[in-house]
C-alpha cells in the first residue's frame, strides 16, 4: 500500500510525464482503438503539483485507513487489467446543475469523454479545470461530449481542506457534494447513485478516464485521467472520421 504513497512523492521529469504512454492507435474493421494507460502512479503531474496535492491529504490516512487501503488494492487491481469488461457500460443518471439526466447510450455518433471524480479527490480537482479548457476548445464541435461522473469520495473529511466533506449518507447530501464540485469548471457533472453501480462497473477508480467513440465503442480507459491524452484522442478521432474512416490511418 505504501506505493500509492511513493506515487504522490515520486519526482517525475517532464519527458517522463509525455512518453510515459503510447500515444499511437490501430484501426480495426470498425473502431479506430488507443493504447490503454493502466499506470499505477500519477504520472500527468509535475513534481510541484505531487507536492501541493500531498498537502492536502494525510499521509497518515493514507497507510492506514480502512476505506484508503481497499481504494489502493482497487487501484492496483485496476492497473494490472482487472476489475472492469472494457467495453461501454450504460448507464442514466442525473445531471448535478440541472434537471434532466443524461444516459450514455442515447448519444449515438457522438464522441463521448468522462471521467470519475469528487470534491475530495485533488486530482480529479485539477483535471476539472483542465478538462473544461477541452470543453471550450470543443465547443462547436457538436459531436463532442465531455463531462464528469460524481463517484466515490477519495478523502473524505481529510484534513482542513475537505473536512467539512465526510462519506456521504444520502443521495441528497452526495448531489450537494457533486454541485459544489461542479463550480471548479464547466464540464456537465452526473451523479452516480451512493450504490455506486457506475463506478464499479468502470472498474472502481477515483479518477479513472474514458472515450467512448460515435459508434459506442470503448476505445480508451485510464487509471487517471489527463487532458493531455484524451485531446490528442479526440483530436485524432475527428481527423480519422472526417478523413472517412480508413484502415490505413497515419499520424499527420
Amino acid at each position: 500500500m505504501r506505493s500509492f504513497l511513493f506515487a504522490l512523492l515520486l519526482p517525475i521529469s517532464a519527458t517522463a510525464q509525455i512518453n510515459n504512454w503510447d500515444p499511437r492507435w490501430y484501426a480495426s474493421d470498425s473502431a479506430l482503438i488507443f493504447h490503454d494507460d493502466l499506470d499505477y502512479y500519477l504520472n500527468a503531474y509535475s513534481e510541484p503539483e505531487i507536492k501541493a496535492m500531498r498537502k492536502q491529504v494525510s499521509i497518515w490516512r493514507m497507510n492506514f485507513d480502512k476505506l484508503m487501503r481497499q481504494t489502493i488494492h482497487e487501484l492496483r487491481d485496476y492497473s494490472e487489467g482487472h476489475g472492469m469488461e472494457p467495453a461501454a457500460h450504460d448507464f442514466d443518471l442525473p445531471i448535478a446543475q440541472q434537471a434532466g439526466r443524461y444516459r450514455l447510450m442515447n448519444n449515438q455518433g457522438k464522441i463521448r469523454a468522462f471521467m470519475f471524480g469528487s470534491i475530495s479527490n485533488p486530482p480529479a480537482r485539477v483535471q476539472m479545470e483542465r478538462w473544461s479548457h477541452l470543453a471550450k476548445k470543443y465547443a462547436k464541435e457538436a459531436d463532442v461530449q465531455l463531462f464528469v461522473i460524481y463517484g466515490r469520495e477519495l478523502h473524505p473529511g481529510d484534513r482542513k481542506k475537505f473536512k467539512l466533506y465526510p462519506q456521504p449518507k444520502s443521495e441528497t447530501e452526495k448531489a450537494a457534494y457533486a454541485k459544489e464540485f461542479a463550480q471548479l469548471g464547466t464540464l456537465p457533472v452526473l451523479i452516480d447513485g451512493l450504490d455506486e453501480a457506475v463506478y464499479t462497473a468502470y472498474g472502481r477508480v477515483p479518477n479513472g478516464a474514458y472515450l467512448v467513440d460515435a459508434d459506442g465503442n470503448l476505445v480508451f480507459r485510464s487509471t487517471w485521467a489527463d487532458a493531455r491524452k484524451m485531446e490528442h484522442m479526440i483530436d485524432t478521432l475527428l481527423r480519422w472520421y472526417k478523413a472517412g474512416r480508413p484502415k490505413g490511418f497515419e499520424p499527420r
